[in-house]
């Protein structure tokens, strides 16, 4: 059976944002919690702001792992960018993101880069953007790897950043770093738009997937929108897929319907696959 992780903030962020479940560590663990999920993934900036030795003690109490940080709202809310030409920026997005691996080390947990990497502004020098986001990857892998935290790489749309859109292009990044602390994160909400192979794109990333974020259509929670779940969990199962699966919606109609609706429907969807590939053994 999959693990299955809800996306998360510490403090009200706006209805818009991806993040389901909003609050105080004591109350969303008591309602992941009371849904049934097994992790929460913590979507914010600045984290030294916050005892995480008390918020992976609480998480223990209820059961529930912290999965990962997400590290998008650095990019929103600071304006850290990775790939931006100003080299302070990138030097104090990279200072920002170390301040998220030494608290993940204390959280037990993983950090994601994704949104945060923003645009390649002149794509005749793409080159030179990849690098920097190369570079910023190897140093922080680098800095990761005595603390035992790993690095996960997102796939994003390309209306939010135009770099590393497809799982390909991302599979492709991950594999010529040569660092074992780095994954591979996909997300269905961007597979959706961006890759016009399910299967194979699953297929191809397989090696280094360690991630994944399960969003319907418009963001909305699994079984909302138009996506097909039943091929991405069918893709799951047979590559033994041994990671978390983590909602992350707008929190709509409510941020506990979402929550709900989210895991009913993935659990659902789970065993009806089970059920189909048991039946195919018999044919």
């Amino acid at each position: 059976m999959f693990k299955y992780g809800v996306a998360c903030s510490l403090n009200d962020v706006s209805v818009t944002a991806p993040i389901t479940l909003r609050g105080p560590i004591e109350q969303l663990c008591e309602q992941a919690g009371k849904i049934g999920y097994d992790g929460l993934e913590i979507q914010l900036a600045n984290p030294m702001q916050y005892d995480w030795k008390h918020i992976k003690k609480v998480c223990g109490d209820y059961g529930l792992e912290i999965t990962a940080f997400a590290s998008g709202r650095e990019l929103s809310e600071n304006g850290l960018c990775l790939l931006s030409d100003d080299e302070s920026v990138r030097k104090a997005a990279v200072a920002r993101l170390k301040e998220h691996i030494d608290c993940a080390r204390e959280a037990g947990c993983q950090l994601i880069v994704g949104s945060m990497r923003k645009n390649i502004p002149d794509q005749s020098q793409r080159e030179k953007y990849w690098n920097y986001h190369r570079d910023a990857i190897l140093e922080l892998a680098d800095y990761a790897r005595d603390k035992g935290v790993r690095i996960w790489v997102e796939n994003i749309l390309s209306w939010i950043s135009n770099f590393l859109n497809t799982m390909r292009e991302v599979e492709d990044f991950v594999a010529g770093l040569d660092r074992d602390n780095v994954g591979v994160h996909l997300d269905t909400y961007s597979m959706n738009m961006e890759d016009n192979d399910i299967a194979a794109a699953y297929r191809y990333c397989a090696r280094h997937l360690e991630y994944v974020h399960f969003s319907d259509t418009a963001r909305l929670y699994p079984g909302g929108g138009n996506v097909d779940f039943h091929s991405h969990v069918r893709c799951l199962k047979e590559l033994d897929y041994k990671g978390f699966i983590t909602v992350e919606c707008v929190p709509l109609p409510t941020a506990w319907d979402c929550a709900d609706r989210s895991f009913r429907y993935m659990k659902a969807m789970e065993e009806i696959v089970e059920i189909e590939m048991a039946s195919s053994r018999f044919e």
